[in-house]
């Protein structure tokens, strides 16, 4: 151990002549401690959420989705043979998306019909957010089912059980001109049975009903390898965002390549602008605690006078004097943000095992209790973030220290 670190544990260590000193570090070191473990705590919370968003979002959205830019259509078997040159690719599903007027009863609604191929539910997991009913596009003789968001279904007040009755779905007809005497002649109007009803997230629940591919083809009367999108699963291990780059190369300026995080980036945009403005938030709280230490070094440096007399006379020079207080305020800081983020990091591993903050009332969330996910990166940004606060506010007093060198050798 040198010189600088023995004198600077003694100086953190032994017992002051003023007492004051010690309350005023103690609270320094605590105000450390307690924000860097509530920095760790906060930002795992913020990365809980969004894990738990993209894992819902993935259940609806494929790995990387192609859309025309010019126009709503594009031919299928063009783009599959495009598809092809690329090894990447372990799944495609060809759809449309169109806006329609759902009818059920007495009952309206506005939504969105998604005409998907058999393929769909094996690129997603959709099939798995069935809240009731199955997922089921046609059944053996060929009649078309629909799969309903729960908020369009409760909109419906659908029944599952009730064969009387269909899904009436109406669409403006293409290249006609609304007739306003007879409204109805200017629209196209199938109808459908119910098969069940799944719960993604409000968005996707209150927009979307999914149907075979075909029953919007023939509703909208287009040819059935015009779609309108196409959704890509890469093999296992494949980088989505650079996969979709190269993608978007080799498709050209008239289409639009989006991996999932670009088919929601404003959802994942205000999570991580949420995220660091909190982070610089809890980081001004840790500044106001740790601006204690230039009081409590600066009354160290002033209780330290013969001291500093003594050792430069010894020959000590003003770096080494420096040294010393910034090794004791840098201490303070070091072992408030270890275990600051040691507790922290503890706190989010007990929640993960054992859930004990739960969110208010029962089945009212997708999750019972606050997700939380560790990062090592975040670990770093606390880490650094203050520990250089912490040689900030270490600064002054240890140049006031060296600067008093001289005037205290004189009193000596």
């Amino acid at each position: 151990m040198s010189v600088v670190r023995f004198i600077a544990f003694r100086y953190l260590f032994a017992k002051k002549r003023t007492n004051f000193i010690n309350i005023v570090t103690g609270i320094s070191f605590g105000g450390v401690l307690v924000g860097a473990a509530a920095l760790i705590v906060v930002l795992s919370v913020y990365n809980g959420l969004e894990e738990l968003t993209q894992g819902m979002y993935s259940k609806f959205n494929p790995d990387v989705r192609v859309r025309p830019l010019n126009s709503k259509l594009f031919d299928r078997r063009e783009m599959a043979a495009q598809l092809k040159n690329f090894p990447q690719i372990n799944g495609i599903s060809y759809s449309i998306e169109e806006n329609a007027l759902f009818r059920y009863g007495d009952r309206e609604v506005v939504g969105v019909i998604k005409g998907v191929d058999s393929a769909f539910v094996e690129l997603t997991e959709v099939n798995q957010t069935m809240v009731r009913g199955e997922y089921v596009l046609r059944d053996g003789f060929g009649l078309p089912y629909a799969m309903l968001g729960v908020g369009i279904g409760y909109q419906l007040q659908i029944s599952l059980n009730d064969y009387r009755q269909g899904i009436e779905v109406y669409m403006p007809a293409r290249g006609k001109k609304i007739d306003l005497l007879r409204p109805e002649t200017s629209f196209e109007k199938r109808v459908l049975q119910p098969a069940g009803i799944f719960d993604i997230q409000p968005e996707i629940n209150q927009q979307y009903v999914l149907v075979p591919l075909v029953f919007v083809s023939d509703l909208m009367g287009i040819p059935e390898h015009q779609v309108g999108e196409v959704a890509v699963r890469l093999k296992s291990g494949e980088h989505a965002a650079s996969f979709a780059k190269k993608l978007q190369t080799a498709l050209g300026s008239d289409f639009e390549v989006k991996d999932r995080y670009r088919q929601q980036e404003a959802i994942f945009k205000i999570f991580q602008t949420e995220k660091w403005w909190t982070y610089f938030f809890l980081l001004l709280i840790v500044l106001v605690a740790a601006l204690n230490l230039v009081g409590a070094l600066s009354m160290l440096v002033i209780e330290k006078q013969r001291d500093i007399a003594i050792l430069s006379s010894l020959g000590a020079s003003k770096p080494v004097l420096f040294g010393i207080f910034m090794a004791v305020g840098s201490l303070i800081t070091l072992v408030g943000a270890s275990l600051g983020i040691g507790l922290g990091t503890l706190l989010c591993t007990l929640q993960q095992q054992y859930e004990f903050i739960r969110f208010a009332g029962e089945g009212a969330f997708v999750v019972s209790a606050y997700p939380v996910s560790l990062r090592f990166t975040d670990i770093l940004l606390v880490f650094g973030g203050v520990l250089l606060i912490g040689v900030l506010c270490t600064l002054y007093p240890a140049l006031k220290a060296a600067k008093s060198m001289t005037t205290a050798h004189l009193r000596a």
